[in-house]
Parts: structure tokens; sequence; C-alpha cells
């Protein structure tokens, strides 16, 4: 497979771009249904994986089928964003992870209760994302956060100072 054939889509409207190349180290990307907050933490996701070796990305949604239908799922989901590296042999699918070529890992996961949350004590998050992030409770969300820092990932320079970080996107209303 040539490399024009393992090209992705990974457009971002205007709004999305900004937000991806803020020198922010924490992001809310928020507004109403379809604005596209789901698809910029699937394209960061994949661009940043794919550029720093090691790196591994937590993407959570509350509940679990809510993150099947939502990224992985449909026209934009993982499935179908990464299908030319997956025919290529640069990533691979496997249950709830997407593992890229270089070592990097975008996690898939969910914390429905608080909990839960205890699942993810060990963990070393280098990039935490929350979709919807005001249905999580703010137990939750400050537990992960806490979890976020970076130890022995060599970055490139144009990521240095912005890294450890993290993304959500948010409709307003709920319980965050």
């Amino acid at each position: 497979m040539s490399q024009r054939q393992a090209a992705l889509n990974v457009h971002l409207h205007a709004r999305q771009f900004q937000a991806f190349t803020s020198t922010a180290t924490e992001i809310l990307y928020g507004g109403a249904a379809g604005g596209g907050k789901s698809h910029l933490m699937r394209v960061a996701a994949t661009i940043w994986c794919a550029d720093i070796a090691g790196l591994q990305i937590y993407l959570f949604r509350r509940i679990h089928d809510d993150l099947v239908k939502n990224h992985l799922e449909g026209p934009s989901g993982f499935h179908m964003l990464l299908a030319p590296w997956v025919a290529a042999g640069f990533v691979k699918m496997v249950d709830d992870e997407v593992r890229f070529w270089n070592g990097s890992k975008i996690y898939l996961c969910h914390c429905q209760h608080d909990k839960d949350r205890f699942k993810y004590q060990g963990p070393e998050i280098h990039v935490l994302m929350m979709d919807e992030l005001t249905h999580f409770s703010e137990v939750i969300y400050r537990f992960l956060r806490n979890r976020v820092r970076m130890v022995g990932i060599n970055l490139p320079e144009k990521y240095k100072g912005i890294f450890p970080r993290i993304l959500c996107g948010s409709n307003p209303g709920n319980i965050g």
C-alpha cells in the first residue's frame, strides 16, 4: 500500500483547529450537539500518537455503549478514520485499544460510577480526554485529572511545554 493510500481524513474546521493548536495544557471545547467535539478528540489523539512515540492517551465516555457508538462506529469513528493505517499495518485495534507502530496507544475507557475511577489509579496518563465532561461527577474528573503526568517521553520540540495535557468536550448542562 502506498503512502497516498494510507492517508487519513483528519480535516478540522477553524474552531476545532484553534483548539487543536492551542498551547494550553487544559482545554474545554464546548458547544451544541454536532459541533465536532468527538471528532476533534479522535483526530488529535491520532495525530499526537503518530508524532509522539510511547504516548498514552485515555479517552473517556461515562457509559461504555456511548463510547463504542460515538468513537468506534459510524462514518467518522476510529474504525473508519484509521482504516487506511490498519490496512497498511501502522495501527492495530484490539478491543478498546488503538495501538500505533511507535508504541503509542489510545485507551478507550468508561467510568460510569464514582467507584469505577479506582480502575485508573495506577496508569500514567499523558493525555486525558473526557468526552461529554458534564456527564461525569466532579469526583471522577478530579481523580482522573490527578493521574495526568509524563515521565520519560521524548517530546518533539513543537510539543514541549504543552504535554501532558487534558482535552475535554462538552455540551452545556448535566451533573458536571
